[in-house]
C-alpha cells in the first residue's frame, strides 16, 4: 500500500482556490473516495476518465493548467 502524504499538489491547489472535496464530487461525479485520494495521496494517479473530468474543472479555473502540473507520470 502506498504511503499517503499530507496533501497532493492538486489537493493543495484546489484548497487554495477554495474548492472542497464535496464540491469536486458534485461537479465531476467522481466517487468521494477517489476525490479524497486525489486531494491527499501525492502518489495516486487516477484513471484517464477521471483525469479528463478533473481537467474540465481545472481549465475553467485557469486555462493554462496542465495535468503535468498536478501528477507525476
Amino acid at each position: 500500500m502506498p504511503r499517503i502524504t499530507s496533501k497532493s499538489k492538486l489537493g493543495k491547489y484546489l484548497i487554495k482556490k477554495g474548492y472542497t472535496q464535496t464540491e469536486i464530487v458534485r461537479v465531476t461525479n467522481i466517487a468521494r473516495r477517489t476525490v479524497s485520494r486525489i486531494y491527499n495521496d501525492s502518489n495516486y494517479i487516477p484513471s484517464g476518465s477521471t483525469i479528463k473530468k478533473l481537467m474540465s474543472i481545472l481549465k475553467k479555473i485557469d486555462p493554462k493548467n496542465k495535468i503535468d502540473d498536478f501528477f507525476n507520470f
